[in-house]
């Protein structure tokens, strides 16, 4: 995302990528392999590794912190996007958490984007959350592989 921006000559954009960076349940029976560190799989540090070693560190930080806390706190704080991806647990009551609060730190017209449209929740998870919120707030989902994009949100 950081190297698209840059390409496309928006050098000012500013990423806040907000994480737990503690992986998810079943984090672990998928990657047996990865070391712990006083029961941390040190996922923050690995991702701060990666900005710095792409020379990225001017364009993103790091918020590490649960969606819905982090989310809360930049809604207070009067922080807005033109762009907000969210990236959510795939049970619905996850997903429709998160929509509805990273859509209140959109700027007006801006695009509300995800993962995980398909999966094997089929509409039980973040399919229905997406297609609901979107339902409700009269706005059209279109898809691209496993993303979903709402654009032009005018939400409060």
């Amino acid at each position: 995302m950081a190297n698209l921006t840059r390409r496309l000559g928006l050098e000012e954009t500013q990423i806040l990528c907000v994480d737990d960076f503690r992986g998810w349940p079943g984090f672990r029976d998928r990657f047996r392999d990865m070391a712990l560190v006083n029961g941390d799989v040190l996922l923050l540090y690995q991702f701060m590794q990666n900005v710095v070693s792409s020379d990225l560190t001017g364009s993103i930080l790091p918020v590490p912190f649960s969606t819905g806390s982090a989310l809360e706190k930049l809604c207070e704080w009067g922080v807005t996007a033109d762009l907000v991806e969210i990236d959510a647990g795939h049970d619905f009551n996850s997903a429709w958490a998160d929509i509805n609060r990273g859509v209140r730190i959109l700027r007006p017209g801006g695009v509300l984007f995800g993962h995980d449209y398909f999966t094997a929740a089929d509409n039980r998870g973040v399919r229905r959350a997406v297609n609901l919120f979107a339902e409700i707030n009269r706005l059209k989902v279109r898809t691209d592989g496993q993303h979903w994009v709402i654009e032009s949100v005018n939400v409060i």
